[in-house]
């Protein structure tokens, strides 16, 4: 490639990386002052939002028009509007709400870890006293609140390509590895009425998996196992187990040594099913950037995690003696799924 076919970068690009996190802020602002939801039945002024709100004017004045500014709104004389597509993501109770999420992405957690990328990038991990696997962190407790498990695409993606293979077995035992929500588990045993779902997580977040499983109806085929996924006794052996979202927290070697310990706890036959963030062979960063500014969030998070290729899932099932590795992704799944059999 030619130096002219680059782009070039621009004072206004690098300025707007800088100022970014006012962005974040706005967001973040914005849900929990609820205003989204003030405008979701038409336009509405400034004033009036500051008195529902119980805001000075002023700050209602400047956070809405900066909102406008970022393309979060529309303002015109009869006040500020949402914009399309805003009813679905910014308003509570919209099919594709961002606002649970936000309380994650943007929590005093992970603002602080992210201060502190210099020290990580020197240290090779993160340096924080507390991080993403420190034994029974509150955080996974708010994620397992606040994830809305049910807008990810990944979760009905496993389930399609899981629930016709568990149809022709005699048994359905599951699994579910840092269940989290349950999302996952709990998603396929609604579509599979003879599976049970056994989770696996720490004590304060499997109460909220088994609210999620009482709230499905699923309260009578759910287990808690609680614990440390590479300590505790897995029990089993299970027909399936689940693993998702977490192979990115580990080293290749490290996320290898947990999928063996995990193949022993599958039936002859059976199989796993692991879903992660990932990106393919030969993808670059320029070309396909959020897999690579997600190995960011690991740095500071972890020690050794990062977003792991297509070919190193591949490499890690087959090391840890899985056979007939598949990959599937979906239009609305954010994460790609891979699904391997125990021989």
């Amino acid at each position: 490639m030619t130096e002219t076919a680059l782009p070039m970068i621009t004072t206004a690009q690098v300025h707007d990386i800088a100022r970014g996190y006012v962005k974040t802020a706005l967001l973040r602002t914005a849900f929990e002052l609820r205003v989204f939801d003030l405008l979701a039945h038409g336009p509405v002024g400034a004033r009036d939002i500051a008195d529902r709100v119980g805001v000075h004017p002023r700050g209602a004045r400047i956070l809405l028009d900066a909102l406008t500014a970022i393309g979060l709104l529309h303002s015109d004389d009869e006040g500020y509007a949402l914009l399309p597509g805003g009813h679905d993501l910014l308003v509570t109770g919209g099919a594709q709400y961002f606002g649970n999420a936000m309380r994650l992405s943007a929590s005093d957690w992970e603002w602080d870890a992210q201060k502190r990328l210099v020290d990580a990038v020197r240290h090779g991990g993160t340096v924080a006293e507390t991080h993403a696997l420190t034994p029974e962190f509150d955080y996974w407790e708010d994620f397992a609140q606040h994830t809305s498990w049910f807008n990810n695409g990944a979760v009905e993606l496993m389930a399609d390509h899981l629930v016709p293979w568990a149809a022709q077995r005699d048994s359905v035992d599951v699994l579910d590895i840092a269940c989290s929500h349950g999302g996952y588990g709990l998603t396929f045993a609604q579509r599979e009425p003879r599976a049970t779902v056994t989770g696996l997580d720490w004590p304060t977040i499997l109460d909220v998996t088994a609210r999620n499983a009482e709230r499905l109806g699923l309260a009578d085929r759910f287990r808690r196992l609680p614990g440390d996924m590479f300590s505790v006794d897995l029990g089993g052996p299970y027909d399936v187990v689940m693993l998702t979202n977490v192979l990115h927290h580990f080293s290749e070697a490290q996320a290898t040594a947990l999928l063996r310990r995990v193949a022993r706890a599958v039936k002859p036959g059976g199989r796993i099913a692991v879903v992660g963030h990932t990106y393919e062979e030969g993808d670059s960063p320029s070309a396909n950037p959020l897999p690579f500014m997600f190995s960011v969030i690991m740095l500071v998070q972890t020690h050794d995690g990062e977003t792991h290729s297509v070919p190193t899932y591949r490499r890690m099932l087959t090391d840890a003696g899985f056979v007939g590795v598949q990959t599937h992704s979906g239009e609305k799944a954010m994460h790609r799924l891979f699904i391997a059999d125990r021989p």
